[in-house]
């Protein structure tokens, strides 16, 4: 009985510290101008069936491990502070990830993100927005609906333009084709 409680309490323990340095991460990235808040549509959707959260840290790492053999993407890492990606396959109900789709956008232009591209179909959105300050970019968040799935990307940190394409490809991200959840 004691064995147990006492098990107990040490996993518990090492959750807590373990959680807090990503809760900690989460609380310093919303400081910063790049940080878009999508909401969670866990309630609705359950769990999302694609969900990354990579802060600064592994960033850098990833930026300095990649130094001699790629010097472009070790720059690229090296300036981002956190990429966030969530996607939800939503085709039983897509009336609510479209409704936070239209919350998430009138959030991003009433915070003075710019919109780069908006694609509105009939049965597909994709938009893109930049958060600008003079000539540097501190954020891009990229966001897809459609009746099957509903995407959320939010890549905080200095971009350069120029290095956008490189910094999609690098992180896997395909803002040209639909991501599928499938």
């Amino acid at each position: 009985m004691k064995s147990t409680i006492l098990k107990t309490c040490v996993v518990g323990i090492l959750c807590m510290l373990i959680s807090a340095p990503v809760i900690a991460q989460e609380d310093e990235l919303k400081k910063l101008a790049g940080f878009i808040d999508f909401g969670d549509l866990s309630a609705t959707y359950g769990e999302p069936k694609i969900s990354i959260n990579i802060g600064g840290t592994l960033l850098q790492f990833v930026g300095v491990m990649s130094e001699n053999s790629n010097p472009e993407t070790s720059e690229i890492m090296s300036q981002l502070k956190g990429v966030r990606v969530f996607g939800y396959p939503i085709a039983d109900d897509p009336s609510v990830a479209k409704e936070k789709f239209s919350e998430v956008k009138s959030t991003l232009k009433s915070k003075g993100w710019e919109p780069v591209v908006q694609v509105n179909e009939a049965d597909e959105q994709v938009l893109i927005y930049m958060k600008m300050n003079g000539s540097n970019m501190e954020g891009m968040t990229v966001m897809t609906v459609d009746e099957e799935d509903v995407m959320f990307i939010n890549i905080i940190g200095k971009l350069d333009p120029k290095q956008l394409g490189k910094v999609m490809d690098g992180l896997d991200v395909d803002i040209d084709g639909a991501i599928d959840l499938d």
